[in-house]
């Protein structure tokens, strides 16, 4: 039994002991370090084995203490692990103080998988704000339904913002003739700056049929990449103009215009039920955030650095798979987003803090309740996958991190589902469903 001394289980989750050997535990390793050196590389004199370790040791040098030492530490964490029960998540840090052929001293901290002190997770009183469509909701639903479906007329008037008009033109880019990239007749809505910028204010007040003369710079950010910074000289007719109106709910309206209602009342009864289905699920995504806070609190023990680290890199993962989705590298999302990916992996930090609390209270959970598995379930879990993905069963299998993988994602269902049954639910009315976490 190696000595172990000091040791300390830190507040950053990894563990640290000391080694100060000068015993026959030290000689024994090294004996048999040097004696199965010899059968691989003969010392000259000796038969393999049975040269004395004085003479080994001028023979190999300071490599057969070094290899001693690294197998009488890796010795020294396996029984620390093993006593302690320890999951070791890393490779042992190691400083060596002293190794000759008389003495081992070292300081030696790994990283463990966090020891979680008994806690209670049956009964849990967890908040769910729910939502109750009021009147006020309906009717601010049907105003914007109204806005949103408005009628639409040629109107001869002038321009104004908001209407839809459609223009023709000819002129020059920068003194040289002039071609866009669309037909003769190019529509925008007034207020957009869609087209080209500067151009809705220039026609604003022009009725159809009227002609006007305009000078554009555009700007060096212009969505259009072909004009950019560039000065545009366009002789411009206004062709027609669009315009909106909103008209009011009626039952004549309603049974011409919305499917499924015939009056007013249906239609007001189909957005309650609309908003309703929208609260219902938002208060239930709040309840689970709330839920998975509660499991995050229970877990009072130190998390390993590594650990947050490991969540934070799959929301980095999921991040990109979507990039790829889209046809897009990482950079690119980061970008339209206006952020780098250091800011991102802090955004998502605290979530991934609470991930990994929720993780280690759930392997809490499983272990105590014994919870277990089949091989027909992760088969199911495959076999779903690869109906999603068009992925062959090995390939889905890989994928999904193999079978020990997809084994200990399905036991965690099962320990959040459990104490997610055995919860208490508190409802509280309020004004709005809180999202994000």
């Amino acid at each position: 039994m190696i000595e172990i001394k000091n040791l300390e289980e830190r507040q950053d989750g990894t563990v640290a002991f000391e080694i100060d050997e000068k015993g026959a535990q030290w000689q024994e390793t090294l004996n048999r370090v040097s004696a199965a050196r010899q059968k691989k590389e003969p010392v000259q004199g000796y038969r393999p084995g049975n040269a004395p370790l004085s003479i080994a040791y001028n023979t190999y040098g300071q490599a057969l203490i070094d290899q001693a030492a690294s197998e009488f530490l890796s010795e020294a964490v396996e029984q620390v692990c093993r006593e302690q029960e320890y999951f070791q998540l890393s490779k042992p840090d190691v400083s060596v103080k002293e190794a000759n052929l008389s003495a081992l001293s070292a300081s030696v901290s790994i990283v463990v998988y966090p020891k979680v002190n008994d806690f209670d997770y049956m009964g849990l009183e967890v908040e769910k704000p729910i939502k109750t469509v009021s009147e006020a909701d309906i009717d601010e639903a049907v105003r914007l339904y109204m806005k949103g479906h408005p009628r639409t007329y040629k109107a001869d008037r002038e321009a104004a913002k908001g209407d839809i008009v459609e223009v023709s033109f000819t002129g020059t880019c920068n003194g040289e003739p002039f071609e866009f990239d669309h037909s003769d007749k190019s529509r925008f809505r007034m207020g957009s700056g869609s087209l080209f910028a500067g151009l809705d204010e220039a026609v604003a007040g022009h009725k159809p049929g009227e002609e006007l003369d305009v000078s554009l710079t555009m700007p060096e950010n212009f969505h259009r990449k072909a004009v950019r910074g560039k000065t545009l000289d366009l002789h411009v007719e206004l062709l027609s103009i669009t315009a909106r109106e909103i008209e009011e709910c009626t039952d004549e309206f309603v049974k011409e215009k919305v499917k499924g209602a015939d009056t007013v009342a249906e239609f007001r009864e189909l957005q309650r039920i609309r908003l309703q289905k929208t609260n219902d699920t938002r208060s239930d995504r709040a309840f689970d955030r709330n839920f998975q806070k509660k499991l995050a609190s229970l877990v009072a023990c130190p998390v390993p650095a590594s650990m947050i680290e490991v969540s934070v890199d799959g929301f980095v993962r999921s991040l990109r798979q979507m990039a790829a989705q889209q046809g897009k590298k990482l950079q690119q999302v980061l970008a339209e987003r206006r952020q780098t990916l250091d800011g991102f992996k802090k955004e998502v930090y605290p979530v991934a803090v609470l991930q990994v609390r929720v993780s280690i209270a759930l392997d809490y959970v499983l272990r105590k309740e014994k919870l277990e598995v089949s091989d027909e379930a992760v088969d199911q879990k495959v076999q779903h996958f690869m109906k999603n993905s068009k992925l062959p069963y090995d390939k889905a299998l890989t994928y999904m991190g193999g079978k020990e993988n997809v084994t200990e994602k399905l036991l965690q269902e099962q320990a959040y589902n459990f104490v997610r049954d055995h919860c208490k639910v508190v409802e509280v009315e309020v004004e709005k469903i809180p999202t994000g976490w």
